[in-house]
């Protein structure tokens, strides 16, 4: 068993994240702070449950102003850098936290061997339901009808944030680890312990800052990394 401080540490990180999580949503969907791009509104929902109210403050200089309740008149929004720099290292960062969720979860069913844990597997795991989750965000943002908007999504994951999930998907899994071999070693994490979900947490905000660099990288080459309708300054 875990020691009780570590369970009291992980659950109330896990409250701050859910805490955080409802104020996105109150001023999404009770406020009506709408984004113009629809699978942003999940993408802010992930990035503050993982990363807490220092997500919300970025959601706030970044995020909201985005919103269709910008009056009608107003000049189309022109984000500096830093803005398009941190949008799309949340979208990414959306897609890790997604695919570790799911690839975490499925792999603890599926498994024959609860104590038994093969981290490579883990890894594989999340960092496909990962890049599938990507392709899926853009299928659905993208024009078009039924497979036709398979190639446009698929190369647009390519080029456009493949290089920032793998920088993202690499910090978290050296933090799993560093974790799994000398931080929490003993017993071991499972999904269904909140000290796994708490070590989780960690590791995707590592996999946050450890995934600025390459995006910052990938804009100074002129990657066009959002939609249109979301211009340069």
């Amino acid at each position: 068993m875990q020691p009780t401080w570590l369970l009291a540490l992980s659950w109330t990180s896990l409250a701050v994240g859910f805490v955080s999580l409802a104020t996105v949503v109150a001023d999404t969907y009770l406020r009506g702070h709408r984004q113009p791009v629809k699978i942003m509104e999940l993408v802010w929902l992930v990035t503050v449950l993982y990363i807490g109210p220092a997500a919300v403050l970025l959601y706030w200089n970044w995020g909201r102003p985005e919103a269709f309740s910008r009056p009608q008149h107003e000049d189309p929004l022109r984000r500096p850098r830093r803005g398009i720099l941190v949008t799309n290292v949340s979208r990414c960062g959306a897609h890790c936290a997604l695919g570790f969720v799911v690839a975490e979860v499925a792999l603890y069913v599926i498994r024959s061997e609860p104590g038994h844990k093969t981290l490579w597997v883990d890894y594989a795991g999340d960092y496909l339901a990962a890049v599938a989750i990507a392709v899926l965000f853009r299928y659905f943002g993208a024009t078009g009808r039924g497979v036709t908007k398979i190639w446009p999504a698929l190369s647009t994951v390519v080029k456009a944030e493949l290089l920032t999930i793998t920088a993202f998907e690499f910090a978290l899994f050296a933090w799993l680890t560093l974790a799994h071999h000398f931080v929490f070693p003993e017993p071991l994490m499972r999904a269904d312990s909140p000290t796994f979900w708490f070590s989780g947490q960690i590791g995707l905000v590592a996999g946050f800052i450890a995934a600025w660099p390459t995006a910052s990288w990938q804009l100074r080459r002129g990657v066009r990394i959002e939609p249109s309708r979301l211009p340069y300054r």
